[in-house]
């Protein structure tokens, strides 16, 4: 088919087309922190404890806890089950990845012995967020509820003519593809006026369904310094670059039942509309953090986070096609769209405290705050748009979570054992739609072997997270979902 690439200024849609929204803040937002093996086996808890690769990540005095220098290398193998409630009916989806979650070098300095005693510089690169996903749902509609309603309330609303919807001059997203391929057209009431509907309008039910296929990752590539003083104080900070690839392809189905034979001249039996988003972003941030021992026993920790200032580029595809039974199909052209924004992610502050049982076993316990509802979109140099909305939907949809992390390590030569628990809130406030519950729970475990400079650790971690997909809006039935998540991490690491 013909395509259209269309380079829209989308202000003119506001409203009416795809645009950012409170989703794709909380996307970008949101971490999900994978890192070594005894990273996450202990639940990325080691705020107050350093001198580990990854902790680096939540508090850049972690560096200054080396006394060696080291390099870390980590695999890991991801599942993802998707376990999907509609309508009644269940359905299982799983997706499985394979990455690098993290790989590091620490380079350690002898200082002056009576003050700042040791200096470590090092880069890093950990996964920070797998956005690896699939599911399916389907079930019959006997509510007369189309995902083509939204279309026509928007077509009525703005009532664009026939010609310049055939040459998507306007809701280029989804009304003019429904338009073009007969899912939508124009009736003339009694009284001669005009108005959009669906074609469809004497179905018995609708057999309806949604595929979502989801891949991608976010990563933060660091460079950290941070110094030892006098063995009580420890001093860190990062910058950190992040990149981010983000693709969802969604295909949305319907079936119509008719009572009684379908008119074979007029009567559609199928709609379905293909969508896809790629996004491609960079951004950067700060850190800084301290680490304070009291004695041999209990150490301190805190850490900021500046906010992440990302620029994105997304490429936007839509595609429908209606099916009768007088022809085969009839398939809208692709339109696509190309264009670029800025995000600036909330800040994140973290507090950690320690307790280190000689060379037998330790604990840290960290606490994280962070407002999502402080996440802000602002427009790129060349693509002027008015976020004021979706930043509105931002402060009125998200609000702050208290995250928790808690880990535990107990020695014994040359082999450790490990254990861990995060807990991180629901992100969305009381007044979003639906109320949903996305908080998330992690429980880890691990072991390692170590001797002389050389380490091997293994860990695995189940995370759980609840959330909803509404399937359209005025849907009377939405989607629930519950994603488990499986993590095996294995790393190997060198000191010298």
């Amino acid at each position: 088919m013909k395509k259209l690439l269309l380079y829209i200024s989308l202000s003119l849609f506001a409203g009416f087309s795809y645009s950012q929204n409170s989703t794709d803040a909380l996307r970008y937002s949101r971490m999900n922190y994978q890192g070594s093996a005894r990273f996450n086996a202990m639940g990325g808890s080691f705020g107050a404890l350093g001198g580990e690769m990854s902790s680096i990540l939540i508090n850049p005095a972690s560096i200054g806890v080396y006394r060696n220098s080291e390099f870390t290398f980590s695999t890991a193998l991801l599942t993802a089950d998707q376990n999907t409630s509609f309508d009644g009916r269940s359905f299982n989806d799983n997706a499985v990845n394979f990455n690098i979650p993290n790989i590091g070098f620490v380079s350690n300095y002898k200082g002056d012995a009576n003050g700042w005693k040791n200096y470590s510089f090092g880069i890093g690169h950990s996964r920070i967020n797998n956005f690896r996903a699939d599911y399916v749902f389907r079930g019959n509609n006997t509510e007369s509820s189309s995902f083509l309603d939204p279309y026509v309330q928007q077509l009525n609303q703005l009532f664009p003519t026939a010609e310049s919807l055939e040459n998507y001059e306007v809701l280029p997203f989804g009304p003019a593809q429904a338009f073009q391929t007969f899912g939508i057209d124009l009736f003339q009431d009694g009284n001669g006026e005009l108005y959009y509907d669906r074609f469809f309008i004497d179905e018995e039910s609708i057999d309806q369904s949604k595929e979502v296929e989801v891949s991608g990752r976010q990563s933060e590539t660091y460079a950290s310094f941070g110094g030892n003083y006098q063995d009580k104080l420890y001093l860190g900070a990062n910058i950190g670059v992040q990149g981010l690839r983000y693709e969802e392809e969604i295909t949305r189905t319907e079936q119509y039942n008719y009572d009684g034979a379908p008119d074979p001249d007029f009567d559609i039996t199928e709609y379905q509309e293909r969508t896809n988003l790629l996004a491609r972003g960079t951004g950067f941030n700060f850190k800084f953090g301290f680490i304070y021992r009291f004695n041999n026993a209990f150490r301190v920790g805190g850490a900021i986070h500046s906010p992440t200032y990302f620029t994105i580029n997304e490429e936007y595809t839509v595609q429908s096609t209606s099916r009768f039974y007088y022809v085969e199909s009839i398939t809208s052209d692709i339109v696509e769209s190309s264009y670029n924004y800025k995000i600036r992610t909330p800040m994140r502050y973290n507090a950690s405290i320690a307790y280190i049982y000689g060379r037998q076993a330790l604990f840290n316990f960290d606490y994280e705050y962070v407002d999502f509802s402080n996440a802000t979109f602002d427009d790129a140099k060349y693509d002027p748009f008015d976020f004021s909305f979706a930043n509105e939907e931002i402060r009125n949809n998200l609000t702050g979570t208290h995250n928790f992390r808690f880990g535990t390590e107990l020695r014994f030569d040359p082999f450790v054992v490990r254990a861990g628990f995060r807990y991180e809130g629901n992100p969305y406030s009381n007044n979003t739609f639906g109320n949903p519950d996305e908080s998330r729970r992690t429980y880890s475990i691990g072991g390692g072997f170590r001797v002389k400079n050389f380490n091997l650790d293994l860990s695995y971690a189940m995370s759980q997270m609840d959330y909803i997909d509404q399937f359209y809006d005025g849907a009377p039935y939405q989607a629930n979902i519950t994603r488990t998540d499986h993590l095996v991490t294995a790393t190997v690491g060198w000191k010298w």
